[in-house]
């Protein structure tokens, strides 16, 4: 069967599968081809005479480039370091705060304010009343009006027990542009997700001094600019009881050892203390800003009692009637002597506990105390693991090299390892980032 002959250009005389292959052979596409196919060859060439090499004389000069090179990874190391910080930290920081978001919208759908209903039992007695001389009788007793027991609904907010790293509320600054979410909790876990309430002193909004602490130059570093606000200066917190909007009053440098800074030194005033390391990349000393509320631009002060207080027996008796109060006033006049009760014996017999200060440590006040004085290295565990990590690095490493100089290549082991190479780095920047100080 005679083979078609290929259509022909009518101009060149060409058929388009001869131009096109000679454009194939001798093209731009073609020369490209053999100029990157020499000099892959020349490359595996140089690598292989380089894994043939002989082993360098252990001399001085040896040790001087084993220093260099020790040098220069421990610089990349700490470059990468700094990027961890910068930006892996608050990548981490961001995810959290979208976390917290959600939890806080939620909380204020779920804020309620409870009607405690009271019952009074108001005693029956027989009150014996004196009246005037009458002919017919001398003495009259009135006969006793029963009262049953009273009901009275009592208006108050519940204040709920925080977990560690549950949502408080939402701090916004406006002079510097701050706004976070605060946690509760001011351990090395809690300041990962944002700024973190001090435990042991009063919630924002409350009577007493409510201090929050937050990282200056990692996790999304909320406090960063805290140094450049000025007497005056707004702070509005946010919970799900109500908006309080505090007035700056002074900023001040003190030692890592002086935790009183954030103690109630007056508990009939509502302060807010704001603490953070000072100077930046420092944790010398601690940054101090003080703030008191704004009572005309705030809501009303929360109660300082919480929903796992017990009610006391005088905060639920409600007050009885005017007309059964006089008639025990009388009943007690007509009692003997020897079964008689006075207020002050009954005092002395039942005495009650005395209710908590803001002033008094809880249990929670050595933790609060060793955050804010913690300094580098507070944590032995991370110190531990990132040498661990270190040698798994290292082993790596090794382990690489010994297999490429048996196959005279890096390839395929070298872009085989880098995916275990950055997760042992990310496991060993997070140890080392708990060895710095948590407010940093």
């Amino acid at each position: 069967m005679p083979q078609r002959r290929p259509r022909a250009d009518s101009e060149s005389g060409y058929s388009l599968r001869e131009v096109l292959g000679r454009a194939h052979r001798q093209g731009p596409t073609a020369r490209w081809a053999r100029f990157y196919r020499h000099h892959w060859r020349r490359l595996r060439a140089r690598s292989a005479q380089r894994w043939e090499r002989p082993a360098e004389p252990h001399d001085w000069r040896w040790a001087v480039g084993l220093v260099g090179r020790a040098l220069v990874t421990a610089g990349l190391l700490m470059l990468g370091f700094v990027g961890y910080q910068l930006w892996g930290t608050g990548l981490s920081t961001a995810a959290a705060q979208a976390d917290l978001k959600a939890q806080f919208a939620a909380s204020l759908q779920t804020t309620t304010t409870e009607v405690a209903v009271v019952t009074t039992e108001v005693a029956v007695t027989s009150v014996a009343t004196t009246s005037a001389p009458n002919p017919d009788s001398s003495t009259t007793t009135s006969a006793p009006k029963p009262t049953g027991p009273t009901t009275t609904e009592v208006e108050r907010q519940v204040i709920p027990e925080f977990s560690s790293g549950d949502v408080v509320g939402q701090l916004v600054i406006p002079s510097i542009d701050v706004d976070f979410f605060v946690v509760s909790g001011v351990g090395v876990e809690e300041l990962r997700l944002g700024p973190g309430h001090f435990t042991d002193t009063p919630l924002p909004g409350q009577l007493g001094n409510s201090a929050i602490a937050g990282h200056r130059t990692t996790y999304g570093q909320p406090f960063h600019d805290l140094n450049q606000l000025a007497a005056g200066d707004d702070i509005v917190i946010t919970t799900a009881f109500g908006t309080y909007t505090y007035e700056v009053r002074d900023l001040k440098v003190v030692e890592p050892t002086d935790y009183g800074v954030v103690s109630t030194t007056d508990p009939n005033i509502a302060t807010l203390t704001l603490t953070t390391c000072h100077p930046k990349w420092s944790a010398a000393q601690r940054l101090i800003v003080s703030a008191e509320l704004n009572e005309l631009e705030s809501d009303r002060v929360l109660p300082t009692e919480t929903d796992t207080d017990e009610p006391t027996e005088e905060s639920t008796t409600a007050p009885a009637p005017s007309e059964s109060s006089t008639s025990s006033t009388s009943t007690a006049a007509t009692l003997p002597t020897d079964t008689s009760t006075t207020a002050a014996e009954t005092l002395e017999a039942e005495p009650s506990e005395p209710a908590s200060t803001p002033d008094e440590p809880s249990a929670g006040t050595s933790q609060s105390e060793q955050a804010f004085s913690a300094g580098w290295f507070h944590d032995s565990t991370a110190l531990v693991q990132a040498l661990i990590w270190t040698a798994i690095l290292i082993a790596l490493r090794v382990a690489v090299t010994q297999v490429s100089a048996r196959r005279k290549s890096w390839w395929p082991m070298l872009p085989i390892s880098l995916a275990p190479a950055v997760i042992g780095l990310y496991f060993f920047y997070v140890n080392v980032n708990n060895l710095v100080p948590p407010n940093l």
